[in-house]
């Protein structure tokens, strides 16, 4: 600062002497005059390179408070190019730098602000550097204000300048002071969200990894733990070097199928990037586009937003989604208006089905590590494992357990705006399949040898025994917890089976073998209820009393709750 100083003096004696010697031909001076503007312009360009030194070695700085350090970087640059025009018409120039470095105050203050947002403590070493710079340009204003009353008086220009210089300088030596406490003060970044596949429960930990430009690990993490059960977690990051992170949820969560909480532990991740203090959510979308997100970022060079945007939109293709809108998981919660929540819960119902928590974690990584290069979902086991579990779920239950555990938290009106519409779309388009072997139907009883009419190929050829009574079975294993199965046997036409006249039931034995089944009404309209895991069995004999042979009975099937049959078949006695 004493250079500059030294250099100011030098430029107004410079000024002094050539209006004092304006009407000689001093072409000699004007040169030298030139020469030392020069010099001054030279001088502030090296305070200027020196702060831009500075900043640059701020690398623990929060991105929003290295930008506005580079455009207040670039303002003095500006002000320097007004000192060198200050030659051509002086009292203009003077009154634009005046205008110049009154923005120049603004954006130090804005920095300041930035800083002291969430670093309250550092507030008392600030305020005096934003004192300061107050008051060199009030100085400046009045120099101003003076400038322009006196026109181009040779005498106030001299005076003036010099105490402009020493404003300005002053300002510029506020400026690197307070980079200096940016730069020693550590940066705290507060993250808050929720970790969802159902909602993590409490206790449950949440890490962070700090990431660098490759979505390598830097080797910083932080954590913390889950607040409550519905997946809420705050956590505070220190001096993130960059923006990429990536967060990852492992602990217990509640089923949304089951309305139960898991027996095991399972992990969902996501990378993202922390622009500022913001809402990071971790839930089964952000899980599924990872492996997608670093190949089109590290592979395909795709920016890093570009990346997330496609192929979030690639994961809701793959189940039917497109135009949603989302084009960062990460933003998307479970509860909440429009149309985001609900394709988050759709999408996580989908995934957990009646699979165990290993398998739930299988089919993730599995969909992740298919649409990892080509954004679509090729592998159609996958696919069948999805539509296999969907065809079993009770949509409507999974809606009631949502509800009702989130009403405890949330709005009761936001709860009932979460619908499963799209996943019921999805739902109506899946036909029962052969393969689906989430309950087993065997060709014929497990104890006996007569045929399983539940069984898709047996639809006749039933034993006949002593020439009109055909002995059947009714036999199935339930293969997965959560799954329940009801039969219910009547005529083609709906209605209930006709006995022979005295004996007032249509089975000559209506009990006969039974394991397992919870029975009811076993003469006419027989039903039989599965209640959990296990193996089922029954067989039975159909009498032809009243009943004219052949007779065809519909078998109804109620796999998705008991309030009505999911489908049916018709078998024929002989």
């Amino acid at each position: 600062m004493r250079i500059i100083l030294k250099f100011s003096l030098l430029f107004l004696v410079a000024i002094g002497f050539f209006y004092a010697c304006q009407k000689v031909d001093y072409a000699a001076d004007i040169n030298l005059l030139k020469s030392q503007i020069t010099q001054i312009n030279a001088r502030l360009d090296s305070l200027t390179n020196a702060i831009k030194l500075v900043s640059t070695q701020l690398t623990n700085l929060e991105t929003s408070i290295k930008s506005k350090i580079d455009n207040t970087n670039n303002r003095i640059d500006s002000i320097s190019n007004a000192f060198s025009v200050y030659k051509a018409n002086t009292s203009k120039s003077i009154s634009d730098i005046t205008l110049s470095i009154g923005t120049l105050t603004n954006d130090i203050k804005t920095i300041n602000s930035l800083v002291t947002k969430n670093n309250n403590d550092i507030n008392k070493k600030t305020d005096s550097i934003v004192v300061r710079i107050d008051s060199s340009f009030k100085n400046i204003k009045v120099i101003d204000s003076v400038l322009k009353v006196n026109g181009n008086n040779t005498d106030t220009l001299a005076s003036k300048t010099l105490v402009l210089n020493k404003n300005y300088n002053d300002i510029l030596s506020s400026y690197l002071e307070l980079l200096k406490v940016v730069k020693s003060t550590p940066q705290v970044i507060e993250i808050n969200g929720s970790v969802f596949k159902g909602s993590f429960l409490r206790g449950s930990l949440l890490f962070l990894y700090e990431l660098d430009t490759n979505l390598n690990q830097t080797g910083r993490s932080f954590n913390t733990t889950i607040d409550d059960d519905y997946g809420n977690f705050d956590l505070k990051a220190q001096n993130l070097s960059g923006k990429l992170v990536r967060v990852v949820g492992d602990g217990f969560y509640w089923n949304e199928v089951l309305n139960e909480n898991s027996s095991t532990r399972i992990s969902l991740t996501g990378i993202c990037k922390i622009d500022s203090n913001e809402t990071v959510n971790v839930n089964v979308l952000t899980h599924l586009e990872r492996a997608r997100v670093e190949y089109l970022y590290n592979i395909k060079k795709l920016s890093f937003d570009s990346a997330k945007s496609q192929a979030v939109k690639e994961v809701l293709k793959a189940f039917g989604f497109e135009n949603t809108g989302i084009k960062r998981a990460e933003k998307v919660g479970v509860v909440g208006v429009g149309d985001d929540s609900k394709i988050l819960l759709a999408i996580s119902t989908l995934m957990q089905g009646f699979r165990t928590e290993s398998e739930v974690t299988q089919i993730m990584n599995d969909f992740a590590n298919d649409i990892k290069k080509d954004g679509t979902l090729d592998d159609a086991k996958i696919g069948n494992d999805l539509e296999t579990h969907l065809y079993y779920t009770d949509t409507t239950a999974v809606l009631n357990n949502f509800k009702v555990k989130y009403r405890k938290l949330y709005n009761a009106d936001t709860v009932n705006s979460v619908d499963l519409r799209f996943i019921k779309n999805f739902q109506n388009n899946t036909a029962y399949a052969k393969d689906k072997d989430l309950i087993e139907f065997p060709e014929n009883s497990y104890s006996y040898s007569e045929k399983n009419i539940l069984n898709p190929n047996n639809n006749s050829g039933f034993h006949d025994v002593n020439g009109g009574m055909n002995r059947f079975s009714i036999a199935c294993t339930i293969k997965r917890k959560g799954l329940n199965l009801k039969i219910e046997l009547v005529k083609e036409d709906g209605t209930p089976l006709t006995p022979r006249a005295g004996y007032g039931c249509s089975f000559n034995n209506p009990i006969g073998y039974l394991k397992g089944w919870q029975t009811a009404n076993m003469c006419n309209s027989p039903t039989l209820t599965t209640d959990n895991i296990g193996v089922y069995d029954h067989y039975n004999t159909l009498d032809n009393g009243a009943n004219a042979f052949p007779l065809k009975v519909r078998v109804n099937f109620y796999e998705k709750g008991f309030t009505s049959p999911s489908r049916f078949k018709v078998v024929t006695f002989n």
